[in-house]
This record gives structure tokens, sequence and C-alpha cells, in this order.
């Protein structure tokens, strides 16, 4: 029954630009009613112990308590990081990025807005990156057509350059978080392949017709006193939020920890330099509270079928029936271009039981980041380009979707190859 319920909903989720229902309503159902029956059926429930062993659990609604102690951890970790995109955004931090933006040919442009997504989506998450992008690119591009193609790019590079942060992607925090990889060993691991998918990627971009010519772009439009500030509050945002590994690597605290301490620290500075007493107000109405609900719902669900031990046995399945686990991994990695790559991981996380830093990790965070990239639902930065420049998915398929699959296969390939550049 539970797997039933969790099968629909995770369906409705799937299917909700169709249905026209927010997927953060049956995340959250099915959380509940899962976690329900588990309690008033006295379903036996399960925890994993060192070396993955399954230990009968007496006490459901402790385990439960458990699971969202884990949940919390990433829960509150958006609410920090949000919160300081947030403050960057109230004082024109991302205007400033315009200012960085000179040249006066398309296919010079092509690869400056390439790279920038790139290393944007690294330090802000590539959501947040492709919205500001897109921003820029509104108040550069007039005209529509040119600035799809623009787009399509946009949402390549950002979800690469989401894969070898750990507060890049969603999914790689949720690794990061569930200690199934290292800061250092993700960067060293993902940072060739996730620029081989961009560069790639803008490579073969850059020799379609409608990036020929010239291009004009135009000046901000903000005062020199609001552009200064903006520059300050970018450079401060971006360095608070690469503290968060440092303090976990060299500190121990958990990432949460250190990205509420950042955003403390900002605050402070703004509260005092400033003198902006409301400011904690006013980015608190902009957090996004539906992305961190469906985070809650979909985690709490994905626990609830770790604890009955179907996933435990989904992975024996697994490891039985196929070749090798790189097989699985690729496949995984082309259905996050179709389905919700959250829950998708989520499950993963809990599904295989190798040890941190392990090879599997690594490919789950490239495949789960940039094969989003493959269909243009299968992404939140797809989805937001979608929603705000009104994107058509067949003409995602058409024009881009090649285009990221040669991208999506060149960093896989590589991934494949590199234990042996490492002998």
């Amino acid at each position: 029954m539970i797997i039933l319920i969790f099968i629909f909903g995770y369906l409705l989720i799937t299917i909700e630009n169709y249905i026209s229902v927010n997927k953060v309503i049956p995340s959250i159902l099915m959380a509940v009613i899962c976690w329900s029956l588990i309690i008033f059926l006295d379903i036996p429930v399960y925890e994993y112990e060192l070396g993955k062993h399954l230990i009968l659990k007496k006490d459901s609604k402790y385990l439960l308590l458990f699971h969202l102690g884990k949940v919390s951890e990433i829960v509150f970790f958006l609410i920090g990081a949000m919160s300081i995109i947030a403050i960057i955004e109230r004082y024109s931090g991302f205007e400033a990025i315009k200012e960085l933006i000179f040249t006066n040919t398309k296919r010079k442009f092509l690869w400056i807005i390439s790279i920038v997504s790139f290393l944007l989506s690294a330090i802000i998450d590539n959501l947040t990156a492709t919205m500001v992008l897109i921003s820029i690119l509104k108040k550069t591009i007039s005209n529509y057509k040119n600035r799809l193609y623009y787009l399509g790019l946009v949402i390549i590079s950002a979800n690469a350059g989401g894969v070898w942060s750990p507060i890049g992607d969603i999914t790689t925090t949720m690794l990061w978080i569930s200690n199934k990889v290292t800061t250092t060993s993700l960067i060293k691991k993902l940072f060739i392949p996730s620029v081989l998918c961009m560069f790639i990627s803008t490579l073969i971009a850059s020799y379609m017709p409608i990036f020929n010519g010239n291009i004009q772009i135009k000046k901000n439009d903000i005062s020199k006193y609001y552009l200064s500030r903006g520059f300050f509050m970018l450079k401060l945002g971006l360095f608070l939020m690469l503290l968060v590994p440092f303090f976990k690597t060299i500190i121990g605290i958990p990432p949460y920890m250190g990205i509420m301490f950042s955003l403390g620290i900002m605050l402070f500075i703004v509260s005092k330099k400033y003198r902006d007493q409301s400011i904690l107000d006013e980015i608190l109405k902009k957090v996004d509270i539906s992305s961190i609900l469906f985070f809650f719902g979909i985690l709490l669900s994905v626990s609830s079928l770790e604890s009955i031990g179907k996933l435990y046995s989904l992975s024996h399945w697994i490891n039985e029936t196929v070749f090798t686990w790189k097989i699985t991994i690729f496949l995984f990695g082309l259905i996050s271009s179709i389905i919700d790559n959250v829950p998708l991981v989520a499950a993963t996380i809990n599904m295989f039981s190798y040890p941190i830093n392990h090879d599997l990790w690594h490919f789950i965070a490239y495949v789960s980041g940039t094969g989003g990239s493959l269909l243009l639902i299968g992404s939140a930065s797809g989805v937001s380009a979608m929603s705000m420049e009104k994107i058509d998915f067949f003409w995602y398929l058409k024009k881009i979707s090649w285009i990221a699959l040669i991208g999506y296969m060149s960093g896989f390939i590589y991934l494949l190859i590199y234990p042996f550049f490492s002998l």
C-alpha cells in the first residue's frame, strides 16, 4: 500500500504541468500518508547501521524523528542559501554582473554567458544562476528568437556548473550533506567533466548561424552608487557562501550551521552598514517556501520506503541484475531528464551502501545534474526558464537537446576513462 501511494504521488509530481497541480501538494500528502500508515498499522521498520545491515526497530515514531532530523539539515541549508541570495538581489548585486560583460560579437557573448552561468551556478546554485542570467538577457538581447538560443546554453552551462560544487545543485548538496562525498573529492573528480560538458556544448552551439554577427550591449541604467553597492554585496555574498564548505572541511560543523553563520554575518553587516532594520522581513518574503515544502515532503516520503526496507531490497535486486552499477547510473541520468531528480537521488542515497567518495556517488552527482539538461522539464533551471520566457518544449527538444546530449556524453566518457589517467 505504501509503495502504491508513493508511485501514485510520484506520478502526480511528474505530470504536474499537465494536471495543473503544484508538485508540493502530492509530495506533502504522500509523506504524511506513508508515515501515518506505518505508525497506525504498526508496520515493522528498520534502520541501517554501519555496513548497511538492517536492524529492526520497534518504535516507528523515533525513526520518523530521526529521518526528520536528516531532512531538516537540507531544509535549513536551503533557507539560509535562499536568504543570502535574496539579500544580494535586494541590493542590486546581480545587476552588477552585467558590467562584467564587454563584447561586440554574438559568439563572444555566448561564451561569456556560458562561462558566467557555469561559475555562478557553482556558488549560488543552478536555478538561481539561470534566473539571474534570464534577467540579464532580457535587458541585453531584445530579439526573442535569438534570446532563446542563449537561454538553451545557459541551462546546459548552469546545470554543468552546479555538478562539481557542493552548493551548486540541490542533488549534489544532498550527497554532500549525507556524507557521500567531500568537497575536495567532488571538485577533483567532477570539475573537468563538468567543464567538458559546458565547453563542448558551447563550442558546438557557437558554430550555429544564429550566433554570427555583432551585438550591442546596453549599459546599466542604475546609478554609480547603487552599482558600487551591488558589487560589494555580490562579492560579500559569494564569499560567505564559499565559506560554508570551508567550515565543514576545516571545523567540521554541518553545512546548515555554516550557511546560518554566513547568513547571520551578512545580516549584521547590512543592518549596520546600510541601517536596514527591515531586511530580514523583506528577504523572508522572497524565500521560496514551495521549494522548501517540496523537499520536505519528497525526502520524508523516500525515508518511509527506506524504513520499511524496500530500498534495501531494490538495491540488492539491481546489484544482482545489472552487470555494472555504471550502466544503472547512466540510465538514471537519462531518467532524470524526464522525472524530478531530487527523489531519484534521495532514493539512490538510501539504496546503495558504498563508502564516502566512492566513484558511484560522483557519477550520480554528474548524471543527475547534467542529465536534467536533455529535456526542458528535466531540471529546475529548465522549468524556470520555460515559465519565465515561455520556451516551447518541442523547440528545445529540436534545437538544444542534441547539444545537451553531446555535452552530457563527453563528461560521462571522461568519468569512465578517468581511472586510466590516475594510474
